[in-house]
């Protein structure tokens, strides 16, 4: 039997909202992006919010700021002030909140840009930021110190990044992120992306994107083209609940499959959001079944105003000793805290319990032991 992945709300939330609006203009991501929703009040009489909800919601917009379109809109369920969807987009006045420990760029990746719009945490590879723009704005982003900045990638900055990678032979994969690098015309994308493959020494670029979640409607015919130029390119989506997932999401990774493009999907452990293992087991079988291998699941990152969406680490191992007994592997992710200095570190149950010369003893997922010979 076919796994059903229509978000339950859509159908109805768009006939309510939006029932003037024809089916070419939804479908269009210009329409989309031009009637974005970007101040919060707008959205938030749907809701009935109390006060004491989400705080002075408008002052958080005013700082770190607020969008959503029409279509990611549509999957919320307006009768939850704690929808999980919600959360993730809404201006939240926690958001602004001082923690010792958390900080507005974690990863000190200004300090590692050693041209403008790269970012080289690694030996082997390095980030290049193609714009700060996004279909809508999650609450947790690394980058939302950007968001202010309003860039795309120059003609200028991408020849300076091009000569930097000439002269860096070891850097042999490009991430290639933002903001969201999809959300640019096919013909700027064409440009970026044929400039990092003229340099010798790149073998892969990826590109990390929410638009499958915020904006399906951008998968067209013109970016497949664009994209079918390019191999080896992955395209890394961000899903994060099952009810992310529409037929509208289908259509736009069938056109990715026939991009022939690699699909891998990271998650982010948001507390009220996906942290039970009954929301990632859906999640992360949904993805399988629509092509998209679960690549990692992320410990939130340390980013300035995030203490509301943290989990503890002791939880989100009860979730993957949870998951990985009871799903196949194809669907598990590696479950990662990404270290300011140290770069992504997996997480795991403790199920080696004692090793000696000739026996190591596990724990299964049950919590019975096992003996396995030590070869």
């Amino acid at each position: 039997m076919a796994r059903s992945i229509n978000n339950k709300f859509y159908t109805n939330n768009k006939n309510a909202l939006f029932n003037n609006i024809s089916d070419a203009n939804w479908n269009d991501y210009n329409w989309q992006l031009k009637n974005q929703i970007t101040l919060p009040e707008k959205l938030a009489h749907f809701f009935k919010f109390d006060d004491a909800d989400f705080g002075d919601f408008k002052k958080t917009s005013r700082i770190f700021r607020f969008a959503v379109t029409p279509y990611f809109l549509s999957l919320i369920n307006f009768e939850n002030k704690n929808d999980p969807l919600l959360l993730q987009i809404f201006p939240d006045e926690k958001e602004l909140s001082k923690e010792p420990s958390l900080t507005i760029d974690p990863f000190s990746e200004e300090k590692r840009s050693p041209v403008k719009n790269l970012i080289k945490r690694y030996p082997d590879r390095a980030v290049v930021l193609a714009t700060e723009k996004c279909a809508s704005y999650c609450r947790y982003c690394t980058r939302k110190r950007n968001w202010k900045n309003n860039f795309t990638l120059s003609d200028e900055d991408l020849s300076n990044i091009v000569q930097y990678l000439r002269n860096n032979k070891n850097i042999r994969e490009i991430v290639l992120s933002g903001g969201d690098a999809l959300i640019l015309l096919p013909e700027k994308l064409d440009r970026i992306l044929s400039a990092l493959y003229s340099v010798d020494s790149i073998e892969v670029v990826r590109i990390g994107t929410r638009t499958l979640s915020f904006l399906p409607q951008k998968i067209d015919r013109p970016l497949i083209e664009t994209l079918k130029k390019y191999k080896p390119l992955w395209i890394i989506t961000h899903f994060n609940h099952p009810n992310e997932f529409t037929s509208d999401t289908e259509k736009a990774i069938d056109l990715l499959l026939e991009a022939k493009v690699s699909l891998a999907n990271q998650s982010v452990l948001l507390k009220n959001v996906n942290d039970n293992s009954d929301t990632m087991k859906n999640l992360l079988q949904t993805l399988e079944y629509c092509q998209i291998k679960p690549y990692y699941l992320f410990q939130c990152d340390l980013v300035e105003g995030t203490k509301h969406f943290r989990t503890s680490i002791e939880k989100g191992l009860d979730i993957m000793k949870d998951v990985r007994g009871n799903i196949g592997g194809l669907c598990i992710p590696t479950y990662v805290v990404d270290l300011p200095d140290g770069g992504k570190v997996p997480l795991l149950p403790e199920y080696l319990i004692k090793a000696t010369s000739n026996n190591l003893i596990f724990k299964n997922y049950e919590g019975k032991m096992f003996n396995y010979p030590n070869l």
